[in-house]
């Protein structure tokens, strides 16, 4: 999957690392300006915002959401100046469009990428259609939608010539405890589609994410916040700062770095130097005359820079193997010491 002319998705890239900003801006502008330069710091590729507008979204919206969404929506004239800044920071920005209307104000700014949630992607096959229609690539979450809603998703990808899009993995329970993760789905994903997959990550910490990478993800988007306990934002709880998203990104990389498949042809030099420096040399354990045959009761065996090392030992020991000279009793050997008896020598 191609993002821009400077970055891919799968095929043996490096992991897509996005920190998901979403609504942790607390709809405050300086704040979200803030939390880009901080992504931007711990090494992330992308941030992604939440195009959430209560008016477009519910029709006689409740207190209690009306609410919610005077924390969480993002302002529509926002879009441009956020993108700008990451422009000039050089980061990856994007957001969720979750109303038809801002599917037209994300493709209007020339984003790289679109996301589509799995609220959408299991309830708004109309989004759905009109994101696939820009041509750009997508990145698909599963949290809310069946194997089956999934292919059809795909189908109006496909359909509308869109090949450029990426599953990602997603559990809709915040936040996902370990034991209903089940990260095995992103293979599954890849099998089913034949397309990179990622994770988008809903649990505490650092380290099902890192142990995604390890499996395969091509993609990580993990929730960011400057600071908790700054914003009143849902997603804050399980929400990385600044510290732990920057060691998240170098536990992927290390796993990344870890995890070649390069074909093991010959040992590293820092092994085969280790490997020399233990070696078991052939030391006579009695005295020989010259000529005498040497058996496996004759010889012991302790580490030395120099000699016959023992497996070098075992083939000569295998063959009809005599003193060349009179040697004494704890005689470390070299080669030079032993000759092959000539056949029907008496040993």
């Amino acid at each position: 999957m191609k993002i821009n002319d400077k970055v891919s998705i799968g095929e043996g890239a490096a992991s897509f690392v996005i920190a998901e900003i979403g609504s942790n801006h607390g709809q405050d502008f300086q704040l979200a300006l803030d939390t880009i330069d901080a992504a931007v710091e711990a090494g992330a590729d992308a941030v992604k915002f939440q195009s959430l507008a209560v008016n477009e979204l519910y029709l006689e919206p409740s207190a209690e959401i009306q609410k919610l969404h005077q924390a969480i929506d993002l302002d529509e004239s926002w879009h441009q100046p956020l993108k700008e800044h990451c422009d000039k920071r050089g980061i990856i920005f994007f957001s969720t469009p979750t109303y038809l209307k801002s599917v037209d104000l994300l493709s209007d700014l020339s984003v790289d990428l679109f996301k589509l949630a799995s609220a959408q992607i299991g309830t708004f096959p109309q989004l759905i259609e009109r994101v696939a229609q820009t041509g750009k690539p997508t990145l698909l979450s599963t949290g809310l939608v069946s194997y089956s809603e999934l292919e059809q998703v795909i189908k109006i990808f496909e359909r509308n010539g869109n090949k450029n899009y990426c599953i990602l993995h997603c559990n809709s329970i915040y936040p996902t405890p370990a034991d209903r993760v089940f990260l095995g789905r992103m293979e599954i994903y890849r099998k089913m589609f034949g397309c990179p997959v990622g994770f988008s990550d809903h649990t505490d910490g650092i380290a099902v994410a890192t142990a995604a990478v390890a499996l395969g993800a091509d993609v990580i988007e993990k929730h960011f916040i400057l600071k908790r306990g700054v914003v009143n934002a849902p997603d804050e709880p399980f929400s990385l700062e600044p510290a732990e998203l920057q060691a998240m990104i170098q536990s992927i990389r290390t796993v990344e770095a870890a995890s070649s498949t390069d074909v093991r042809i010959e040992i590293e030099p820092e092994e085969s130097r280790f490997k020399e420096s233990i070696r078991y040399r052939a030391i006579l354990a009695r005295n020989r005359m010259a000529g005498d045959s040497i058996r496996d009761g004759d010889i012991r065996y302790l580490r030395h820079p120099k000699g016959i090392d023992a497996v070098q030992m075992m083939t000569l020991l295998s063959q009809d193997c005599i003193t060349a000279r009179a040697l004494p009793a704890g005689h470390l050997l070299e080669r030079s010491d032993i000759s092959i008896a000539s056949v029907g020598q008496n040993s």
